[in-house]
Formats: structure tokens, sequence, C-alpha cells
């Protein structure tokens, strides 16, 4: 069974955390001075790129990306490191924002903080923060 980018956040990683430091995997963050906030649903429209994966998640995956659409609708990738190759693993479905976080549509919703361009997702499997980028 592959691992999704919403398992990657909710679940340890998928590959032992000892086998690649997950501080040595985190991307520098480019959002250290910003005053997050409780994501609001306008907050998810747009592609946003990964700019640090913290957490268990860390150890297995390399980069995140996700397209999130006003419709409802969303896609995403994830660079899983740890097999004999890097791969990206994807996934796509609807998403909504309510109280408790945003909802990939498993029914389990993640904490969502935004910024002035960036996302915040927690779990117990990690936090991973992302930018948004434009598509040109």
């Amino acid at each position: 069974m592959r691992c999704t980018l919403l398992l990657a956040l909710l679940a340890p990683a998928c590959i032992a955390p000892s086998v690649v430091d997950s501080t040595g995997r985190a991307v520098a963050i480019a959002a250290t001075d910003v005053a997050w906030r409780d994501a609001q649903a306008a907050d998810f429209d747009g592609f946003f790129e990964s700019t640090s994966i913290e957490g268990e998640a860390a150890a297995a995956i390399g980069r995140i990306y996700y397209h999130f659409a006003p419709s409802g609708s969303y896609t995403g990738a994830a660079l899983v490191i740890g097999g004999l190759e890097p791969e990206f693993q994807t996934l796509s479905g609807r998403w909504t924002h309510g109280p408790e976080g945003l909802d990939l549509g498993d029914g389990v919703p993640v904490r969502a903080s935004a910024a002035d361009g960036f996302l915040r997702l927690a779990s117990e499997g990690g936090v991973v923060t992302l930018q948004k980028q434009v598509i040109e």
C-alpha cells in the first residue's frame, strides 16, 4: 500500500525515522517571522510548495506540492525518499475546511494555519509549511 500525502502527515513516516535524521531532511523555513492565524477557506486557493517539513514525516518526504481550487477540488504530490529511488506519490479529491481544520476527503481534518502567502498543516505525524507559488 502506498503512502499518501495525508498519511505522511497523520501517521509515522513510511520508513523508520532512524534511517534519515528528520533534521537533516528539513527544508529551511522562509516563514519564521510571520503572524500565523487560523486558516480560512479562501487561504487554500492556489498552488503551494513546501518550505519546511518537520517531525516524523520529514524522514520520508523530501517535498510536498498541493493545488487547491475554490471549487473544492485538490491535487497533491509528495517526493518520497527512502526506496530504491525517490518517487512522487500523488493524490487528488475534494477538500473542505471547517472549525476542525482541513479535510482532504477522509474525514480526518488536520490543523491549518495561514499567514500572508503561507499555509501550515499540523498533525501528530508532523508539520508542513507551504508557500503559495505562481503558476506561469
